[in-house]
């Protein structure tokens, strides 16, 4: 393999070394130092802590085992369950799917009272809802679930890959085998890259950085990534425009950076105030919400690092490049949020930009070189995944729990627990 072959696998290791010093204790770190919670000695203690984990985050969400209606003794079930009941009283028991029912089911002398009860029905319903929602999304278990999902989505990346693509890359004895080989994973068929390098073969260097900067912008501004392989295919054309594959890689990278950065700019200047006093059906604003003080605080003191773990994981359900907005409207540094987005590149960017080299090189060359050029890019891919689970199991699991408050919980559960025992009646024989 030619030294440049070897740069992924060089340069994303060294991230590694970056975020060497998050193992460190910091002021957040050393709080939870004074509770850990028990770790598994061996394999099977290890599965059945999993199996033990597994089944308390899906009891916990409350799918199959929801308390029900009647049962339910919190304010908000006692409020819309009365409500229910009155209009039942009122309709004889008649079950009714519609205001117009409602009102057709009683006499005339009662239609005021059902009107009444209507109105109250949607914000009883829309608390309760709220409720059941925020109850199940405080339960630790499924704090510890979603805290665990982003290490299990690449793991699952992975194993697609590996059963997947791999296979189909290993096989390819020509072009157009080798890029169906790697559609799954986004990458446009050999006729449409042709296509574009055709269109823009006729322009001038500046020319073909400058339209290469602008599409890359345009589909950041406006969030096409949820839709169209745009980033794919600039990142795939990249070593053809900047003239190598190391060169394109590094260049589509910080350009992927700097268009990020216009949605980071726009969210620092015009949605800081607006997303602190953001409020969903009524809820408290968010500015008030102990998790988004927690997301706020992880910004000030981790930026770098909050924004490599939303750059390479994304955690939250939101479209993905409206992550930059978000991250300039908390306040993270514009150098800390570049170098974590630019870390967080590396490895998309040095995949797509082999693609695009064995299409620029491979012209012209026997099946053989084919399968030498898949052979690479799949070593180099399972280095890069492996290097991304690493950084996923650390930064982004620790930060996750940090949002999350598990680190905050730990502690106060070991301290009530330690004062419960030390609390018991001791025992004092008399003979």
């Amino acid at each position: 393999m030619a030294p440049r072959r070897w740069a992924l696998a060089l340069l994303l290791p060294c991230g590694i070394a970056w975020i060497g010093r998050s193992f460190a204790p910091t002021p957040r770190s050393l709080r939870r130092l004074r509770a850990q919670p028990e770790v598994a000695t061996g394999p099977v203690e290890a599965v059945g802590k999993w199996w033990n984990e597994t089944f308390e985050f899906w009891d916990a969400l409350e799918i199959w085992n929801a308390p029900s209606l009647d049962t339910d003794k919190r304010p908000e079930a006692v409020e819309l369950h009365s409500l229910v009941e009155q209009i039942l009283d009122l309709t004889n028991g008649t079950v009714v799917r519609s205001g117009a029912e409602a009102k057709a089911a009683v006499p005339d002398a009662k239609k005021e009272e059902v009107a009444r009860i209507l109105e109250l029905l949607p914000a009883a319903s829309v608390a309760y809802y709220r409720m059941r929602f925020t109850s199940v999304l405080s339960k630790r278990p499924v704090k510890r679930g979603f805290s665990s999902g982003a290490v299990y989505a690449n793991l699952a990346i992975l194993a697609v890959f590996a059963r997947v693509v791999a296979p189909r890359l290993l096989a390819a004895e020509n072009l157009d085998d080798f890029f169906e080989a790697v559609q799954p994973l986004g990458v446009p068929d050999r006729a449409s890259l042709m296509g574009v390098l055709q269109s823009i073969a006729e322009f001038d260097t500046l020319v073909k950085i400058g339209l290469y900067v602008l599409v890359f912008i345009l589909e950041k501004l406006f969030m096409l990534t949820e839709f169209l392989p745009i980033q794919i295919a600039l990142k795939t054309l990249a070593p053809i425009i900047f003239g190598g594959l190391v060169q394109g890689a590094l260049a589509s990278a910080a350009t992927e950076t700097l268009a990020a950065s216009c949605n980071f700019f726009i969210g620092r200047s015009f949605l800081a105030d607006r997303l602190q006093g953001f409020s969903a059906f009524g809820s408290e604003p968010l500015g008030r919400q102990p998790w988004f003080g927690r997301l706020e605080t992880a910004a000030q003191e981790e930026g770098a690092r909050l924004s490599l773990l939303l750059r390479l994981a994304p955690v939250l359900p939101l479209p993905f490049d409206s992550y930059w907005y978000l991250l300039g409207a908390l306040g993270v540094t514009w150098w800390e949020f570049a170098a974590g987005h630019f870390a967080g590149c590396l490895k998309t960017a040095f995949l797509d930009a082999s693609f695009g080299m064995l299409l620029l090189t491979s012209v012209g060359n026997d099946g053989s070189v084919v399968q030498s050029q898949a052979q690479q890019i799949v070593l180099v891919e399972s280095v890069a995944f492996a290097t991304v689970a690493v950084l996923v199991g650390t930064v982004a699991t620790r930060l996750i729990n940090e949002l999350l408050g598990l680190d905050e919980e730990e502690p106060a559960q070991a301290e009530q627990a330690e004062q419960a025992e030390q609390a018991e009646p001791v025992a004092v024989r008399r003979d």
